[in-house]
């Protein structure tokens, strides 16, 4: 059943792309390459966007049709649907900058849009899910409960741990299928880790299954937004990919493996945020030649595939060194 829904979602995440790029074509639903970006971009002003909703269909439809089937399908669904109101979020900011504003969400509506999703999702995990909330930590064999009042301070954690990755993956979707290739990777090198480490976990399963549909999703989307992409998968598909695995990480216990198997995302996020403070306390002066990190090494003289292979085979080595840490 896993591998048949990762299958199903592939082959719909086509049939989806394929009828629906002439709709939103047809729609003129096109987005505006930020006038400060590289100038090798400024030829893609006019791509449609929205892309993200190829394989957000699907991976909603699974979400509702799975349980149905089999109730312990459950935990799969409430990855999907969180994944669904990240990509809601994200959809409304991406309608705003096509048909009313090219600015879109104010980074106030926009926050507590986001926030919103986050605290809802935390109090159903601790406090009404009836999961298990533990943390597996390098070196310590048993895994660590998180009870009582400890649960406030997780809370927290989760938070912000689901806001920043969410935003993390938004930045790094800025070079034509560099997201679409990153997450694969990083989604199936999450599922391997999985199924060798926490294979007899009961919810682990249903884990490696929301990994799968992730990357056949993203696989599925990457023939419209490879180089030269026909589409963006805009925010609505970006913010919902990172939620989805920051989320997968989070109830397997493991969020820290982020640092590790989500470091590209981490480090594209910190470039955008070191840039614009430093910016601000020199009064105009940079350490990149340009924010988020892809547009510093396009400047440098890379090109966007040499990006996409580049970055891809970093995160290839962070899922090794991620494995090993689990296994230590």
């Amino acid at each position: 059943m896993i591998l048949l829904n990762a299958l199903v979602i592939f082959i719909l995440t086509l049939f989806v792309g394929r009828t629906g790029l002439p709709i939103i074509r047809r729609l003129q639903l096109r987005q505006t390459v930020r006038s400060d970006g590289p100038k090798s971009h400024f030829k893609k002003s006019g791509t449609p966007t929205f892309g993200g909703l190829f394989f957000l269909i699907p991976m909603g439809l699974s979400a509702i049709i799975l349980p149905i089937i089999n109730p312990n399908w459950l935990i799969y669904s409430v990855i999907m649907l969180l994944t669904l109101a990240f990509g809601l979020v994200g959809f409304i900011d991406d309608y705003i900058k096509v048909r009313v504003d090219k600015e879109g969400l104010s980074v106030l509506q926009k926050t507590i849009f986001l926030l919103a999703v986050c605290i809802s999702f935390s109090v159903w995990y601790l406090w009404f899910s009836n999961l298990e909330i533990i943390i597996h930590i390098p070196f310590i064999e048993e895994g660590i409960l998180v009870t009582g009042n400890w649960k406030y301070l997780y809370m927290i954690f989760i938070i912000l741990y689901l806001f920043f990755m969410a935003n993390a993956v938004n930045i790094t979707d800025g070079v034509d299928g560099l997201v679409s290739t990153l997450m694969t990777i990083t989604s199936l090198s999450l599922a391997i880790l999985l199924y060798i480490v926490f294979k007899e976990d009961m919810k682990t399963p249903y884990l490696i299954a929301a990994c799968l549909a992730l990357a056949a999703g993203c696989l599925g989307f990457l023939p419209f937004n490879k180089n030269p992409a026909k589409i963006f998968m805009g925010d609505t598909g970006s913010q919902a990919l990172g939620a989805c695995f920051a989320v997968i990480a989070l109830l397997a216990g493991v969020p820290w493996i982020m640092l590790f198997l989500g470091l590209i995302y981490i480090l594209e996020a910190l470039s955008t945020l070191i840039q614009v403070i430093y910016f601000k306390l020199t009064n105009g002066k940079r350490i990149f030649k340009m924010a988020p990190l892809h547009h510093h090494f396009e400047l440098s003289g890379w090109t966007e595939k040499k990006v996409v292979t580049r970055f891809s085979v970093f995160t290839l080595i962070c899922g090794g060194l991620s494995l090993l840490l689990l296994l230590l």
